[in-house]
């Protein structure tokens, strides 16, 4: 779906007729909503596997990949268009190189957080060391966590977490032993950082290994009018059942929302609420 003509298209198949002096305004609120554009950032040290993440959830490669040396000096703005309009994904240079360019790595993260419908900071699986990052987490990151943005703490690389030969390749999952230390991590890092459990989440972008739990995360905190917007960018195989549902939901109660503070309630809207089940399973190729 590119715009909102598409959902008055199937309103008119349903047989619902919006007023003329109605529609304009709808269009132009509903409009507004599909052509937005999300903006994830990724955070955290150099060499934790940033700009492979954003590769892995995102289905692109979107970012430059190094092993070996720090890539990644400037903010890499790149526009991923999956789906309706694009998502603005920013990886951000590591911290944790020296103090000198921590000192612009500060300034730089207190500019781009404000405009961010995301936060990603990720941590690699088996480091042990989280001075810088914690240091940056909470005297940069936190006070905007604090005001409601949508936050999450990546675990990365954890198929390297001990017993690392346990992790069973074929299938992309731990072992139990492995699986044991892989939870015992997490609530080290959340305690550590003073986070919830569930804002703590594991994953290998490598391995594809807990991308669907992150986006069903993401897809979760974020706003109910940018659910599907943000959802409908990802890569097919990291949507699961339970984000559709929640980004339709969501998406549909937006129209609703739009509808009803401009249309006087009445038939119509009753119309469309009633009809909504039917039509938004056509909106997006993913329903």
């Amino acid at each position: 779906m590119k715009n909102a003509s598409s959902i008055f298209d199937l309103f008119s198949q349903y047989g619902i007729a919006i007023d003329p002096k109605y529609r304009a305004s709808i269009e132009e609120r509903l409009n507004g909503i599909l052509n937005y554009q999300p903006s994830v950032g990724v955070f955290g040290k150099t060499g934790v596997g940033k700009s492979s993440l954003c590769n892995a959830m995102f289905g692109q490669d979107a970012c430059k990949v190094s092993d070996v040396a720090a890539c990644t000096r400037e903010p890499q703005e790149v526009i991923l268009s999956m789906g309706t309009q694009g998502i603005k994904l920013l990886d951000v240079p590591g911290v944790g190189e020296n103090a000198e360019r921590d000192k612009e790595y500060a300034a730089l993260y207190k500019s781009l957080l404000p405009e961010l419908d995301i936060v990603l900071w990720v941590v690699k699986g088996d480091d042990r060391a989280y001075e810088s990052d914690e240091r940056f987490y909470k005297n940069i990151v936190k006070p905007y966590i604090q005001k409601g943005r949508p936050f999450f703490m990546v675990i990365n690389q954890v198929d390297k977490i001990e017993p690392f030969r346990e992790w069973d390749v074929d299938k992309r999952r731990p072992g139990a032993n492995q699986s044991s230390n892989i939870d015992e991590k997490r609530r080290n890092v959340a305690e550590t950082f003073g986070l919830p459990l569930t804002k703590v989440i594991p994953v290998s972008a490598g391995e594809r290994f807990g991308l669907v739990e992150l986006v069903d995360s993401i897809v979760h905190e974020l706003p109910k009018e940018k659910k599907a917007i943000v959802l409908n960018e990802t890569q097919q195989e990291n949507r699961s059942h339970k984000a559709k549902e929640e980004a339709k939901d969501g998406f549909w109660d937006t129209v609703v929302d739009v509808i009803t503070d401009i249309i006087p309630v009445g038939p119509v809207v009753k119309s469309v609420i009633s009809a909504g089940k039917s039509i938004i399973g056509k909106l997006f190729s993913w329903w």
